[in-house]
């Protein structure tokens, strides 16, 4: 069973990716310029700014670095944006449920999120 907690921390590490979108405009770097400065393909930049894939922590890192910005600060502004009042609403919602029935909720949930990264 996935409990609440998981759920919060696989949906923090999706928008990881919008965060790294974000603070690139706010650079003025483009996904190629990025990739270039961190030694992987723009491919891998879009993927990841869609939260279609993952990055390594090594990759994490270096995304970092050439943002100016530190791993720490990327997962507060993702956790930031987990703060969205729809979110909220769904996950309390969520926790109101019978175990049995939130289990199945968060199980549907956590696999299309990972169907999702595989695309």
């Amino acid at each position: 069973m996935i409990d609440n907690l998981f759920l919060r921390i696989i949906i923090v590490c999706m928008r990881l990716g919008e965060v790294v979108q974000q603070l690139r405009k706010e650079k003025g770097l483009s996904q190629t310029e990025l990739a270039q400065k961190i030694g992987k393909s723009m491919r891998l930049i879009t993927y990841f700014e869609r939260g279609v894939a993952g990055v390594s922590l090594d990759t994490l890192y270096k995304i970092a670095e050439a943002l100016g910005v530190s791993v720490s600060e990327l997962f507060i502004r993702a956790e930031e944006k987990f703060q969205d009042p729809e979110v909220t609403i769904l996950m309390n919602r969520i926790e109101d449920l019978p175990e049995e029935d939130r289990a199945v909720v968060l199980d549907l949930i956590a696999t299309y999120l990972a169907h999702k990264r595989k695309k």
